[in-house]
Order: C-alpha cells, then sequence, then structure tokens
C-alpha cells in the first residue's frame, strides 16, 4: 500500500492513509485508541452518503506499517478483558480495525 503510494505522482493525487480501531463488547462501541472508556458506550450513526459510522472514533493517519503496528498494539492494550472457564485473559469482544 505504502509503496503504492510513493510510486504515485503526487503533484497529482493526495493519498491519506488513516487507522481506527474499535471493539463491540456487551452491545457497547469503544474506541480502542482511546483508553478512557465511554460510559454507555459510542453511538453507531448512519449517514445517507457515508454510510455507518461511530461518532467520536479517533480517526489516525499512518505513513508506514510500522506506525500501524503501533497503532494495533496500543489498541490491545485498551481492550476488555475478563477471566472464563477456560481462559484467565479471554475477550468476548469483537475488535475492528478500519
Amino acid at each position: 500500500l505504502f509503496k503504492g503510494i510513493e510510486a504515485i505522482d503526487q503533484d497529482k493525487v493526495v493519498c491519506e492513509v488513516t487507522f481506527s480501531m474499535l471493539e463491540i463488547y456487551n452491545e457497547q462501541v469503544q474506541d480502542l485508541l482511546n483508553a478512557t472508556k465511554e460510559r454507555g458506550g459510542m453511538k453507531v450513526r448512519q449517514h445517507p452518503k457515508k454510510g455507518f459510522y461511530v461518532d467520536g472514533l479517533r480517526v489516525v493517519p499512518v505513513q508506514n506499517f510500522r506506525e500501524i503496528e503501533d497503532r494495533i498494539e496500543e489498541g490491545t492494550r485498551n481492550r476488555t478483558i475478563a477471566a472464563t472457564n477456560m481462559n484467565a485473559t479471554s475477550s468476548r469482544a469483537h475488535t475492528i480495525v478500519c
């Protein structure tokens, strides 16, 4: 992806790669790039042209794969985990990277 962007004539085309990471846990949406959990979860909205989005979700510009890895590590640290009968650090959440 980033090699392809570098090959594009920057005078004619502007490219920006962004990163977001969220989890859905107990039917609530949380921004994993924000360590503060929003009480009651974040609101999922629908825009007539843009489609579905999470209101207030942090969107971070990234310049290379290393920055994506750093954001994934940051988001993983903020995931909701709890012990289950099978695993002491299980997560019942669904994580979405966009």
